[in-house]
């Protein structure tokens, strides 16, 4: 995605159903513009504030009071973790070196390095912990989306890795060391610069503990001979399994910088691509070819929708829990088409998530329980909603991409996409 902070020179037209209420989930949007996945320090301030007024009655009130708890016990020290890995790798050759460690608020971004790695080698990182979005509202973040490498050369650095699961695998593009961080959206770019400033990103709450397994060959050998002797808390099986799922990534497509491979899309039978989220996100970007912003220009799709992540309105912070396909302009600015639990059909609203809501809008394509598991075919005229919902400056449409979220609500959302493609009639790209 370009992240972009250009605002539109027409004001932006969000038509008369723009879904904003005053009580505790809701904003306004008036003269306000940030990056995506980047709050300002006033708006991370608004999110924290959230908590000083007592939670009012509606769709916010229902998802907090239904919110499931974090487990007993779901940090436990690097250190035991480590001991435990050490244990099942006695007598291994595959392993180079097993580094322990713990990311807290404390820590600088990339502070960290856990010694060296050469240029082809790899990283396998197993994590436990957790990461407070909103502490006061009992919404938390899985460690592995919080958690970040890189490394460092003398030529600079590679981009950015996450796991955005509680395991993952990272192979060296260089040789340098071995850094480590964490972000909860307060990274800029793919390199890992801050986007917010120091005070803020300090200011976060939570605590990942993880061991790094340092290989001396591959990793799928090095994991195999580990899982023949057992197991550490289930870690090794679940990356052998994150690691031949990655292998399904559909041809031509990639993840959006902030947010790893959460296993979230796979290519499927008949030309699909199969979604499947569960208390994690994913975004996944195609690049489009030359797609001028001119009448005609259209977005086609075909999809079923078994399963809806979110039951409430998902126009709110802590119910935004959804299943979508957009379109990203060259001005920043995307449209999101998305299912909906209940808004009706047609509603048009900005992200209410901080940073997104500079950026991106959302219309809801399709609404409610009975038609899940229908196949439909879709069409959007991709010039008129630019035109009527956005009214920028924008010449063309450059990325297509898929949506899944299921982290503030924490439940299953199950889709599959078909035949994708964005042109003027008779000359459309395929994309699917």
């Amino acid at each position: 995605m370009t992240l972009s902070t250009t605002v539109p020179a027409a004001p932006l037209d969000h038509g008369q159903n723009h879904g904003i209420h005053d009580h505790c989930c809701g904003h306004t949007h008036a003269g306000e513009h940030a990056t995506p996945a980047m709050p300002s320090a006033s708006r991370r301030q608004w999110v924290k504030g959230l908590a000083a007024a007592p939670l009012l009655a509606g769709p916010c009130a229902v998802a907090h009071a239904n919110n499931p708890q974090p487990a007993p016990g779901a940090v436990r020290p690097a250190a035991e973790l480590a001991q435990e890995v050490r244990h099942l790798a006695r007598g291994v050759d595959a392993v180079a070196r097993i580094e322990p460690f713990t990311l807290t608020p404390a820590n600088l971004p990339w502070s960290q390095a856990l010694g060296e790695l050469q240029a082809g080698q790899q990283a396998t990182f197993f994590l436990n912990g957790l990461w407070w979005f909103s502490k006061e509202h009992g919404r938390w973040l899985e460690p592995g989306f919080v958690f970040f490498a890189r490394v460092a050369g003398s030529g600079g650095s590679s981009a950015i890795h996450n796991t955005m699961q509680n395991t993952g695998t990272l192979t060296a593009d260089r040789t340098g060391r071995l850094q480590i961080a964490r972000s909860a959206g307060e990274f800029a770019n793919p390199q890992g610069d801050l986007a917010v400033p120091l005070a803020q990103y300090l200011a976060g709450e939570g605590r990942v503990e993880g061991v790094a397994v340092v290989w001396k060959g591959s990793a799928e050998d090095g994991l195999l001979a580990l899982s023949a002797r057992g197991d550490v808390q289930g870690l090794v099986r679940a990356e052998l399994q994150r690691q031949r799922q990655a292998r399904l990534m559909p041809a031509g497509w990639h993840h959006f910088f902030a947010f790893g491979d959460g296993g979230i899309f796979t290519e499927g039978p008949d030309q699909r691509i199969d979604c499947e989220t569960h208390k994690n996100v994913g975004i996944l970007q195609y690049p489009l070819a030359d797609q001028p912003l001119r009448p005609g220009l259209t977005l086609d799709w075909q999809w079923v929708v078994d399963r809806l992540p979110s039951h409430l309105p998902e126009d709110q912070i802590l119910t935004h829990d959804y299943l979508s396909i957009a379109v990203e302009f060259d001005d920043g600015q995307d449209i999101t088409y998305m299912w909906s639990s209940s808004l009706p059909v047609g509603q048009v609203f900005r992200c209410p998530l901080p940073g997104w809501d500079a950026v991106e809008t959302h219309v809801v394509q399709r609404s409610g329980l009975a038609d899940l598991g229908k196949a439909f075919d879709e069409r959007r005229d991709l010039f008129e909603d630019y035109r009527r919902i956005v009214g920028g400056q924008a010449k063309q449409a450059v990325r297509v991409w898929l949506i899944a979220n299921s982290l503030f609500l924490r439940q299953v959302g199950r889709c599959a996409y078909r035949r994708i493609a964005i042109g003027q009639t008779g000359q459309q790209q395929r994309i699917l």
